[in-house]
């Protein structure tokens, strides 16, 4: 593919992966505001964000096999329909429970952009070209979540929360026109079997017993899951609890996109230098750290600003490390069913991140204990699988059904 050709194609796969996480957390300046307007508590509120993160795993499962079968564009397309469907349903909700609907529709719609981006990319690139390509991928699932609060800040004190979801679906009919006339097919032989409930049985089970996929998804899984949980709670701990405004609560978090793009930034150049494992590893320090310190401050009733967004910044420095070359190892042996296996990781990351939020839903005491917990125990799982699972097992060469020859 020419260099311009591909550029073009990787902002394109950035900008409707990033869809996804964006639509998750634009919105988060205005939940308390959302909960005062529709006269509702704000556990009904934080239900909109784990729906939404339920959706979007669910969704992903799905669009992962019909890209086998009919292709990229053409799923795609669909997928950001659905995904306009939902945000005009947002935006004209006048009660909590047609937006907790909306939000579900929104999430099918959105979880196509991640779940063929990362498909497209394993079509085009070989593994050391994908870990890089990826690396903006990655980007975009971390960046967009901490870059949607400021422009969502922004709006709710400009105009009212029903302006974010109206921005969010000017956005995806953007990028429905743009798929619709400049996307081209990344899938030239699809597999018409793709859809038989024990061809898709069969390869979503093929995956998980590949140890080397399990080890690399798990990392992915609770790095970006990990960021999805702290952005469930974060919202209430700083405007709640701290007493930030929206719009700095928004500047606040966006402290994690600097960091990130520094784990990015080095990830994208040491690569070729020191491998794919040898990054995820380096990584372990920042993600365990971050996690530590953020609960070792609860733990001593220590609640500011520097004390949460600061181990979160270590945290996400750490994942633009980890992320886009767990994302690269996953799928590097499965060209065959590059959807299923971009499927089901995002699949697993969205999963982690419903579960967190969940957790932290329930369990939050208003201050960053249960997040604290949530993180550790997720880096310890996660980091610990891909130390068993790859780092031992790295000098045995790659296998795996549907794998390459």
């Amino acid at each position: 593919m020419p260099d311009t050709r591909s550029s073009a194609m990787t902002l394109l796969v950035t900008a409707i992966t990033a869809l996804g996480p964006l639509t998750m957390s634009m919105y988060a300046p205005s939940m308390p505001t959302i909960a005062q307007a529709l006269d509702t508590t704000a556990g009904m509120v934080q239900v909109t964000l784990s729906i939404y993160l339920t959706g979007f795993a669910v969704g992903q499962l799905i669009y992962g096999p019909l890209s086998d079968r009919f292709g990229r564009r053409r799923v795609l397309l669909l997928g950001l329909a659905v995904f306009i469907a939902g945000s005009v349903g947002c935006g004209l909700a006048g009660d909590i429970e047609t937006l907790i609907a909306a939000r579900l529709v929104q999430a099918l719609g959105a979880a196509a952009g991640p779940a063929l981006g990362r498909a497209m990319v394993r079509d085009i690139y070989t593994r050391e070209q994908a870990a890089r390509v990826l690396s903006f991928i990655g980007m975009a699932l971390a960046v967009a979540p901490a870059i949607g609060p400021v422009l969502g800040g922004y709006l709710q004190v400009w105009f009212d929360w029903h302006a974010i979801f109206a921005v969010l679906g000017a956005f995806g009919l953007t990028l429905l026109v743009v798929v619709a006339f400049r996307m081209p097919e990344t899938n030239p032989v699809p597999d018409y079997q793709a859809l038989r409930p024990s061809r898709m049985a069969s390869n979503y089970a093929d995956l998980m017993r590949h140890g080397g996929y399990v080890g690399y998804m798990a990392v992915g899984a609770v790095t970006l899951g990990g960021l999805f949980t702290f952005y469930a709670v974060a919202p209430f701990i700083f405007i709640d609890l701290i007493g930030l405004s929206p719009e700095q609560y928004g500047w606040t978090t966006s402290i994690t996109v600097v960091s990130y793009l520094i784990g990015g930034v080095a990830a994208n150049r040491l690569v070729g230098r020191l491998g794919i494992d040898r990054m995820i590893m380096i990584s372990t320090a920042l993600v365990l750290g971050g996690a530590g310190l953020m609960l070792a401050f609860s733990l001593v009733h220590v609640v500011t600003v520097a004390s949460v967004i600061g181990p979160m910044a270590l945290w996400t420095m750490g994942m633009g490390i980890a992320l886009p070359n767990s994302m690269a190892g996953a799928m590097s042996p499965f060209p065959r069913i590059a959807g299923a296996a971009s499927a089901l990781m995002g699949f697993m990351q969205m999963a982690v991140g419903t579960a967190g939020s969940i957790a932290v839903a329930r369990l939050g005491d208003g201050t960053a204990l249960a997040p604290g917990l949530a993180l550790l125990a997720f880096a310890l799982v996660g980091y610990g699988l891909y130390w068993r699972l790859v780092w031992l097992r790295r000098a045995e060469p790659p296998a795996g059904p549907g794998a390459a020859p």
